[in-house]
């Protein structure tokens, strides 16, 4: 198991630099994360920032924030699931 668990750490640390990009609306907002789920970055297009869009755009963000979330934890559960076989050891920190 101690072995399991260096080679979860250090997938998770390359984990880090593993992004997923997700565009909604046409291109109206887009997100990157890593499979961290840390936002890295977040994009705007100014033409959407108008009262008459602000419905439209929250839509866009959530399903975007969603996507992206859902995305970087199926990159981490394949992670895992390589490193383990697809065995599943409760108690192994810093699984999900």
């Amino acid at each position: 198991i101690g072995l399991i668990i260096a080679e979860i750490q250090k997938m998770q640390q390359d984990l880090k630099n593993k992004t997923i990009e997700i565009s909604e609306g046409e291109g109206a907002f887009k997100i990157i994360i890593n499979a961290h789920q840390e936002v890295l970055e977040v994009k705007i297009d100014p033409a959407i920032l108008s009262p008459e869009h602000r419905e439209e755009l929250q839509k866009i963000v959530l399903v975007a924030f969603n996507r992206a979330t859902s995305e970087s934890k199926q990159i981490f559960r394949d992670e895992i699931s390589k490193i383990t076989g697809g065995m599943n050891f409760p108690g192994i920190p810093g699984l999900l």
